[in-house]
Parts: C-alpha cells; structure tokens; sequence
C-alpha cells in the first residue's frame, strides 16, 4: 500500500509539472510551435535547423526555440500518461476492492488518454479557445483526481488515531464548493486570457494594461468571482479552525495553505490591473490555481474523519513549506530562462542591411527621405496607379496593416512609385484617397525613374525592372533605419511573420 501512496504522489507532481510546461506553452507563444500532431514538422524529433525541414514546408514557419518548447512539453504529457497508466495498474493490484481509490484511478486513466486524443484537436484547430479551454479543464480533473486517490491512500495507510476529531456538520459541502468555485475562476481566467488575445490582435502595439481593460464584463465578472472565492475561502477555512473540535494538523495545514494561495493569488490578480499582464506572472497565477483546487481535495478527504493517525507532526508543514518554496524559485528560474529564449527568438532579427539617404516628393508635395524614415518602424513596398497585376493586391495586404496598427503612430508604411511619368501628385492623392488613406502614416512618394531604380537596386536590393516587374515583396526597416526583414505579399505565413517582426521591434525599441 506504501508503494502505491508514494507513486500516487509522484504522479501527482509530475501532473502539476506538466500543467505548468502547459502554462509556459500559453505564456511564451510556443502553442503552434510544432503545428502538425503528433510528429513535429513531420518528424518525431523536431529539427535542429532549417536544412532538416521536409521540402513540402515552408521554413519561415519554423522557429527551433519554439518547436523545443512545444516539442517538450509533448514528451511530458506522454510521461505523464504512462505514470498515470502505472498508477492504475497499482490501484487494480492493491485497491481493487477499495471504489474510493480505485475508481478515481481508473478515471484519470481514461481521461489522460482522451486529452491525449484532444492535444490533437487543439493543434488542428489552431488553438481555438474553446477547445483549448476544454483541454485545461480536463488536466485540471485530472489532477485533481490524483490528489483525491493519493489522499484516500494514505487515509488507507494511517487511520485510527487516537485524537478525535469533529467537524461541522456541513464542512464537506462548503469545500467541495471551494473546488467548484476554484474551476469556475480558472475557466473564466482563461476566457479573459483569450480576449486579451484577441484584443492584442486588434491593437498589437497596446500595453497589456490596457487590453486588459478592454475586456469589459468578462474580466469584471472574473475579478468578482475571484474576490467571492476568496471571501469565502477566508469564512470556510476560519469556520474551520473555530467550529472544529481538535482538527487535524492535515486539516489545519490545508486550511492556511488555501487561504495563502487565495491571497497570493489576489495580489496577482491587481498587479494585473495595475500594470499590465507579465508573461511570467500569468504562469504562476494559473499554476496556484490548480494547486488551489488541489489543496481543496486534500482537504475534503481529510474533513470526512474523525481521527487521524498520530503520526502527524508540525515540522511536517515547515519542510513542506521549504520545500514548495525551493520549487516556486527553481521554477520560476526555469519559467523565465524558456520566456526570455522564446522572446528573442521570435526579436533576434537579422540587420540586412542599412537605407541609403535619399529625398523624393511626398503625395502632398513635401519631401521625404531617409530621415523622415528615422524613429518610426516603416513597411515599404514598390507600386505604381495604373499596375493590374501584383498591385491592388499588394494595396489591400498594406491598407489592411495600415488599419491594424490605426491605434498607433508607430508604424508607417511608405510606397514608392515606379511609374513617374504617369503618376503625378494629384494621381497618387486620388489612388490612396480611393483606398481610405486618410492620414500621414501611408506616404506615397515619388522621384526621377533612374533616383527609383538605384533605391529599388542598390538600396533595398530588390528588383528595379520598372515598372512592370517590380518587387512584390514589402520591406521592414526599423527605426534605425536597418532592413530586417522581406515578405511576400501573397503568402499567408510570410505576412503572418510581418506582424510578428513589426511587434517584436516595437518592444525592442519601447
């Protein structure tokens, strides 16, 4: 029975490690890091480098940082699996006979291999907020039925002690409301994480304060059932300790380990709202829920008692407490260093090159040149008015950037003219004006034909073929006025990789 109560533990904290890996998943924007299921760019150990891509993918989708992450976190939930296999194989050897233990086994068994199935359907659907949602709730019955199994084990290994103990009458309902409640906040933690995605995708140059208080009702419905939770956490716990008679140390412990992690957990929640969502912080704050709802099993098999064994001891909880403490620090260490690489893998841009100075005429007849460039990310392209070609689709893909980042002064987005002796001022007013330009951040400049070709040529090293042949890619240029990157306009993955690249400038130069 010993044996089974210490693999019942360790399977349980192997669990709670794989919901964190899940979380930094989330956090670090590794979800897609392998976007196929269950191979990982079609091979069952991902890529060291572009050259080990297969032929059929397009190797901008490929970011090696992220694919580890990912790709990590996939060998957990297989482990996981097979612990949780195990575990049930031990619960059908020792506890056949004990339903209690027995059946929550079983349990978590069949549905670590349906989540299994359903980490498929979260990559197929491209991290769809539902299924993803769906995915949490069921790791988090999961481990909650572990905890539950472990404690019914040990209630099996150590009972009949010689203290009584007496709770009040309704106890076992008040914590299995605590559970409950722990999995409604999570649930809508994660809803309110999705339109704070949702919203960045809209305004991606925004602080996440200020997403965050763009979400409206549903964040103001998640902060009201956190601070009800936690209110009545503090009134189950304190009824707890006062209308027991000789509570456990078991029952004890949990009550206060509840009642702190409701309160570290509030604190998060107004750092939150104060100065915005860190990456890190969001980690923590889904991993001490699930500890929570945890805790609150602990705590319901532990109340349905009346004598616990002797064996208990005060110095029990100040190990545990060390203990917890050294995991907090290793993994937040360890959270940080995945955060850190998987943001400069997605900034670590490469310096392509530098804009030579030059001075065209702007569409309003004021100059603009390489200075005017200068402080602002620019996205750049070559077109002309009369082009029936690449063009009105290159200006669709540009007016559909220059209203995504609307909400910033940021961004600019330049247009060189490849036609001069037809595209006067006046024509090049009237095509943006056409388009809905209705400001300065799209600029439409022109200058001599052989002044174009040696800026499209020796310039920005793409093609000076005028005007007809003229590059359909657009350009980055950062604020320093370096080149940083080329993207095809017509290519999903490539424009995709263009907002990521202007987001990520952006930061670097906050």
């Amino acid at each position: 029975m010993k044996s089974f109560r210490r693999f019942a533990f360790l399977t349980t904290l192997a669990t709670y490690f794989l919901i964190f890996m899940g979380g930094l998943v989330r956090v670090s924007g590794a979800g897609m890091g392998c976007p196929d299921w269950p191979k990982c760019f079609g091979r069952w150990i991902p890529p060291l480098s572009v050259t080990q891509l297969p032929p059929d993918i397009n190797p901008h989708t490929f970011n090696l940082t992220l694919a580890w992450i990912e790709y990590f976190n996939r060998l957990c939930g297989m482990m996981v699996g097979i612990l949780i296999v195990i575990t049930a194989i031990l619960a059908l050897v020792h506890h056949r006979k004990v339903k209690r233990v027995l059946y929550p086994t079983l349990a978590a068994a069949v549905l670590v291999a349906f989540e299994g199935w359903q980490g498929s359907v979260v990559v197929a659907s491209e991290l769809e907020p539902f299924v993803v949602t769906v995915h949490m709730v069921l790791s988090l019955v999961i481990v909650s039925l572990l905890m539950y199994v472990g404690q019914e084990s040990y209630h099996l290994e150590y009972s009949g002690g010689a203290e009584e103990s007496v709770y009040p009458r309704k106890v076992r309902v008040w914590v299995g409301l605590l559970w409950l409640g722990g999995i409604l906040v999570i649930i809508l933690g994660s809803q309110v994480r999705e339109a704070v995605s949702r919203i960045g995708e809209v305004y991606p140059l925004w602080s996440s304060a200020k997403w965050l208080a763009m979400v409206g009702l549903l964040s103001d419905l998640h902060l009201i059932l956190g601070i009800l939770l936690a209110l009545f956490t503090l009134f189950v716990g304190f009824s707890i300790l006062r209308l027991s008679h000789r509570p456990s140390i078991l029952v004890r412990q949990s009550v206060w380990g509840l009642i702190l992690l409701i309160a570290v957990q509030l604190v998060l929640g107004l750092v939150f709202a104060v100065v915005g969502m860190s990456p890190i912080l969001e980690l923590f704050h889904l991993w001490i829920a699930a500890i929570f709802i945890g805790l609150a099993l602990v705590l319901f098999s532990a109340v349905k008692r009346g004598r616990e064994a002797l064996l208990e001891r005060d110095r029990r909880f100040s190990i545990v407490l060390a203990l917890a403490l050294v995991a907090v620090v290793l993994a937040g260490t360890f959270g940080l260093a995945v955060i850190g690489q998987a943001e400069m893998s997605r900034t670590n841009l490469p310096i392509l090159d530098t804009v030579p100075s030059f001075e065209f005429t702007e569409r309003s007849g004021a100059p603009f040149g390489q200075m005017d460039m200068l402080g602002k990310i620019n996205v750049v392209d070559f077109i002309f008015t009369r082009c029936k070609a690449v063009c009105p689709t290159m200006a669709v893909e540009m007016k559909s950037l220059y209203d995504l980042y609307a909400h910033s002064d940021l961004v600019q987005f330049v247009s060189i003219d490849v036609d001069p002796e037809h595209d006067s001022l006046p024509v090049m007013r009237e095509y943006l004006s056409n388009l809905g330009v209705t400001d300065n951040r799209w600029v439409f400049i022109r200058s001599e034909m052989d002044e174009v070709r040696s800026l499209s040529e020796t310039g920005f090293k793409l093609s000076s073929d005028f005007p007809a042949n003229h590059s359909p890619r657009f350009v980055l240029v950062d604020p320093q006025g370096r080149i940083r990157g080329y993207y095809e306009h017509l290519d999903p993955a490539a424009m995709k990789r263009l907002r990521q690249d202007i987001r990520a400038i952006a930061r670097s130069f906050q």
